[in-house]
């Protein structure tokens, strides 16, 4: 990493899902025109389906069971070698979010203390230390319940990565076209509709209120 990429290291902390956002670009960055808009955009169709949202929750058994019957995906099983380094990565990241306090003297958050080159790279050396150390606790200390689902079409490969005890959906796909693209992306806000919220969530703006509203406001 040069001088010049290592000074335009932005992080975010605490960004959506079980992993920390690293990207190129300082934060003072201006935005333009057409992603003021955009922003403008989003934050207006989350006000939108905030005022029609209702209570409609299903527990993470009935949304693996819904996708496997509405778009036909399968279960890869635990022992893949793609769920194991999968359940390696997601159950440490895990740990980091929500249990950091089992990491000992690496419990908090590595800080960037400026933006030269060395101090990114000891930077990244502290990540790289905290999450070897998370996927070396023990199971019997913590553990997740992770399901892999996968679809493979002529025009489509689909994964759906969910997390029964956290409430954590997420995904990846490869496609042929910006269609088949666009379809799996409304497929995956269709899961999120599914899974729902409880009166509860809506009445506290709970985390799992919060992550709907994002997700189905995205184009």
């Amino acid at each position: 990493m040069g001088k010049k990429a290592a000074s335009a290291v932005t992080v975010i902390e605490g960004a959506d899902g079980p992993t920390s956002v690293f990207f190129l670009g300082g934060k003072g960055s201006k935005r333009t025109l057409k992603q003021k808009i955009q922003s403008k955009l989003f934050t207006l169709r989350k006000k939108r389906i905030a005022r029609h949202l209702k209570a409609n929750p299903h527990t993470m058994e009935q949304v693996i069971e819904y996708v496997k019957s509405k778009w036909g995906y399968i279960d890869i099983g635990k022992d893949s070698e793609e769920y194991k380094m999968e359940y390696t990565s997601m159950r440490a990241a895990f740990i980091l979010q929500y249990k950091p306090e089992l990491l000992g003297e690496l419990k908090d958050y590595p800080k960037l203390e400026s933006k030269d080159e060395e101090s990114v790279k000891s930077f990244m050396t502290a990540i790289e230390q905290r999450q070897k150390a998370a996927e070396a606790i023990p199971t019997e200390l913590f553990d997740i319940d992770l399901c892999i689902l996968e679809m493979h079409k002529e025009e489509l490969d689909s994964k759906l990565i969910l997390e029964k005890n956290y409430g954590y959906i997420g995904g990846s796909a490869s496609g042929k076209s910006k269609k088949s693209m666009k379809n799996h992306a409304r497929a995956f806000r269709e899961v999120y509709k599914y899974y729902g919220v409880t009166q509860s969530d809506i009445d506290n703006q709970t985390k799992r209120y919060e992550e709907l509203l994002r997700t189905l406001a995205r184009r």
